[in-house]
């Protein structure tokens, strides 16, 4: 599963080349409804989790992305208010991920931050190197309730290519292939 928040245009250019991916299927998180659901977060929610279901039992890769328009708001604070509900709801996703995912890529310095410490809840991981220049990989650790071992790549918004969000994908993918986090970690 690949997990995108951010918005900046490099990482815009980066989901593009991976929707265009063989084995990648995309699942557009509408911000417009977000902001105009206040407190029914659950009525989007759960639609998105089996569209994520459905498509990992077919063998395919999700990655699930705002809209990459920015919207506009009165203040700065409302502004981040905003943000934080954005980031809550794509934590609850991350949460209601299947269990059966061989790895996550995060993309978005605050989105990687929030999937580490509120999505997975971890406090410790194992950092295992770069999977692309800039871009570290951590494994959840073997008693994670959820994803043991799960290699998970940390992927700022503004690091790497056009292309190296795919690449990214196309590592993980091939050594997972296998399904073993062994080959996964060895990959970098």
């Amino acid at each position: 599963v690949v997990i995108v928040g951010s918005h900046v245009n490099k990482t815009t250019e980066q989901l593009n080349t991976l929707l265009n991916t063989q084995g990648v299927v995309g699942i557009e998180i509408d911000v417009n409804a977000l902001a105009r659901i206040q407190d029914k977060q659950d009525k989007l929610l759960e639609p998105i989790v089996m569209q994520i279901q459905q498509a990992h039992d077919c063998g395919k890769t999700v990655a699930v992305y705002t809209t990459r328009e920015e919207l506009q708001f009165p203040d700065q604070q409302q502004r981040l208010e905003f943000g934080e509900r954005v980031s809550r709801f794509l934590m609850e996703i991350v949460k209601h991920l299947p269990k059966t995912i061989g790895f996550l890529i995060s993309k978005g310095g605050i989105t990687s931050n929030d999937v580490l410490s509120r999505g997975l809840s971890l406090r410790a991981a194992r950092v295992v190197g770069q999977i692309l220049p800039g871009c570290s990989m951590v494994c959840c650790p073997v008693d994670h309730p959820r994803y043991p071992n799960l290699p998970v790549v940390i992927f700022p918004g503004n690091v790497g290519n056009a292309s190296a969000l795919a690449n990214a994908f196309l590592i993980l993918a091939q050594a997972n292939s296998e399904n073993r986090t062994e080959n996964v970690v060895h990959a970098i």
